[in-house]
């Protein structure tokens, strides 16, 4: 069993994550300058906050601040995009899966049950969009690790939108130019 999530918007640094019931689990609001995002602020239902800072490349979750360095690391080789990511001795590996439509965080020690699944939003032509959704284990009732992995989702998706972002740019300049 699992507890499924969904993003309320796209943009998922500004939206609310809502359970099946309705009720509001986490909210993330993000400040911008002109350098683009600086923080991302991830409030829990349960009262704890996490703070995502995009300029000094840390995590702060409930006052514990983490350097992104001493946080993940590349693993599955040079171009793989699997990443570990660990807080407090609970390493992950988080990898994207069916063409970076899912991307799965998975514990490298204990229950592979408890592994957290992400699925990206979908646009649609003639129906509603799928929203983005993640889906906590139910056994999963650590409130740091969700809020540490809900995190690391947030960090790893939000870097692959905007590296597509650049490809996309790359290419209509590179169009635009041959033309």
């Amino acid at each position: 069993m699992t507890l499924a999530l969904t993003f309320a918007d796209k943009k998922l640094l500004d939206t609310a994550v809502i359970g099946p019931d309705g009720a509001v689990h986490y909210t993330t609001t993000t400040t911008s300058g002109l350098r683009g995002r600086k923080i991302t602020t991830v409030g829990a239902a349960s009262g704890i906050i996490g703070f995502i800072n995009w300029r000094d490349k840390t995590f702060v979750i409930n006052g514990v601040p983490r350097s992104w360095d001493d946080l993940k690391s590349r693993s599955g080789g040079l171009f793989s995009s699997e990443r570990e990511w660990n807080w407090a001795n609970r390493p992950f590996k988080l990898q994207y899966h069916d063409s970076h439509q899912e991307l799965l965080a998975t514990p490298l020690a204990g229950n592979i049950a408890d592994t957290v699944r992400f699925t990206t939003s979908h646009p649609h032509l003639f129906h509603d969009n799928d929203r983005a959704m993640i889906y906590f284990p139910y056994q999963m009732q650590d409130e740091i690790e969700r809020m540490f992995i809900l995190m690391a989702v947030l960090h790893t998706e939000t870097h692959r939108q905007d590296e597509q972002a650049r490809v996309a740019r790359n290419a209509a300049i590179t169009s635009s130019t041959a033309s």
